[in-house]
């Protein structure tokens, strides 16, 4: 996933109304504010609650889901631009992704940069 193409995800997801935090690679390099290697795939968190929209506009850009369980589900397009989706809901003070894993919700008061503009992060390995 090129640099440009997670710009342009990140201005669907504005125009969409949905607010990503990236995890992963890309999440790695926004805390240092540089790409420091390519990367393979785009991976998120998404409040669970934006799940169908989310699914419903990445099906008009063509991409499918390769992978669809309940909290995780990984879309990939013909170009083979993977965006991997942790889903999660808030509980109080803590975020749960799935019915066993949970964390602080602050770990999603990461914030970095990918080339000029500031993203959210996750705050989590």
């Amino acid at each position: 996933m090129m640099q440009a193409d997670v710009l342009a995800f990140l201005e669907f997801t504005d125009e969409l109304g949905i607010v990503p935090w990236l995890a992963g690679g890309w999440g790695a390099d926004a805390e240092g504010g540089i790409q420091t290697r390519p990367h393979d795939d785009l991976d998120l968190f998404v409040d669970a609650r934006d799940a169908a929209t989310l699914a419903q506009h990445l099906a008009l850009l063509g991409f499918t889901a390769k992978v669809d369980q309940p909290w995780h589900v990984i879309y990939a397009d013909s170009h083979d631009r993977r965006i991997d989706v942790r889903l999660f809901e808030r509980d109080g003070a803590e975020i749960t992704h799935g019915p066993e894993e949970r964390w602080p919700a602050a770990i999603l008061d990461g914030y970095g940069l990918i080339g000029s503009r500031t993203v959210r992060r996750v705050l989590v390995g």
